[in-house]
């Protein structure tokens, strides 16, 4: 998504500019030549990485291959920091301009990887606001951009009788659940949720699922007369909920950019939960409270992502004097997020500048 912003970006600068590399369908929508799916780059936690060693593999050959015919003027990473990584060494050994847009989280895990960074990257730009100074201590010239999610969700348009086409009930009360983009964490987080589904009658969960996984990675909430699992509509769910129950990610906010009162969850392999335990130093888990610097809405992770204790959080987030304190904490992060320019533009403007010169 924000790749795809970023070129649109580049092409509304200079529309001869010529774009490739690894991405999905927004990205090839946008302008880019894609020469590996997002189908072979989606790959989360520790366990599941081991057994895609070979995929790996040859997503770094395809890559160095790729760069080599095309020889680009600059490299773009974005995000992705242990295959990226990698590749920014790989590209200046071979004296390739290397620009990183949304750095690594080595603040919370990894700090020993920024020296390699600062060695291997031109010009790295940081979407959340506390990231500037702490990578401008290590000596990595760096750019806040704001965050791009601003963009995207100032760009949204609802849909018109959203609720009618989708057979949505208006007598009950809304609820977003955001259960993944993975199937693996999907299937994990569906199971203690389909219990509060089950033990919430009055309440109608509007289930948020991508098109690139299979039906059948939602079959249990099949049968439920309270649920209605809606493909590629983020969006409009956020808009028309009251409450959501969202994964921690991304996701957690936007939920906050449509002001949206939530309890995050989320649930991991016990392997990878061990390892991320022993090697993570961040207070949240949810990029809202990780902003705020406090608990602004309710995590609930591993053990405590459980039917009782999400049931209870969520009704709580009904109460108006809950809501209205998330609402604004809600102002205060926007606030923090706020830049002069959306995040795509600054990014764009600084690689037109560099390929001028």
């Amino acid at each position: 998504m924000h790749g795809a912003n970023l070129i649109k970006a580049l092409l509304k600068i200079d529309k001869d500019v010529k774009i490739k590399g690894f991405g999905g369908e927004k990205m090839a929508a946008a302008g880019m030549e894609v020469v590996r799916g997002l189908d072979k780059l989606s790959l989360v936690g520790f366990v599941e990485i081991v057994k895609h060693l070979k995929t790996i593999k040859e997503n770094f050959d395809i890559a160095k291959k790729e760069i080599q015919s095309f020889q680009p003027q600059v490299l773009v990473l974005i995000d992705y920091p242990g295959f990226n990584l990698r590749m920014a060494k790989w590209a200046k050994s071979h004296n390739i301009t290397v620009y990183w847009y949304i750095a690594p989280q080595v603040w919370a895990w990894g700090k020993k990887r920024l020296k390699k960074m600062k060695k291997y990257i031109d010009k790295l730009f940081v979407i959340l606001p506390f990231e500037k100074e702490f990578f401008s201590k290590a000596g990595i010239d760096t750019v806040y951009t704001g965050h791009p999610l601003l963009e995207e969700v100032a760009s949204f348009t609802m849909e018109t009788d959203f609720l009618i086409k989708n057979n949505i009930p208006v007598h009950k009360k809304p609820v977003a659940f955001f259960p993944g983009s993975r199937i693996s964490e999907v299937k994990r987080n569906i199971s203690p949720v389909k219990e509060v589904i089950k033990n919430n009658p009055h309440l109608f969960f509007l289930v948020a699922a991508p098109s690139s996984l299979p039906a059948e990675s939602f079959e249990e909430l099949q049968g439920y007369e309270n649920v209605k699992i809606l493909y590629d509509k983020n969006y409009e769910i956020l808009t028309v909920a009251d409450a959501g129950i969202i994964k921690s990610g991304t996701s957690t906010l936007e939920a906050a950019l449509f002001d949206l009162p939530q309890v995050v969850i989320y649930k991991v392999n016990f392997l990878s939960y061990l390892i991320i335990k022993y090697m993570v130093k961040i207070k949240f888990a949810s990029l809202v409270n990780l902003i705020l610097g406090k608990e602004a809405v309710k995590e609930l992770l591993q053990k405590n992502c459980n039917p009782r204790d999400i049931g209870y959080h969520l009704n709580a987030l009904f109460e108006k004097k809950t809501r209205n304190r998330i609402f604004h904490d809600y102002q205060l992060l926007k606030e923090k997020l706020h830049s002069e320019d959306f995040a795509s533009g600054v990014v764009a403007k600084a690689i037109m500048d560099k390929l001028k010169n």
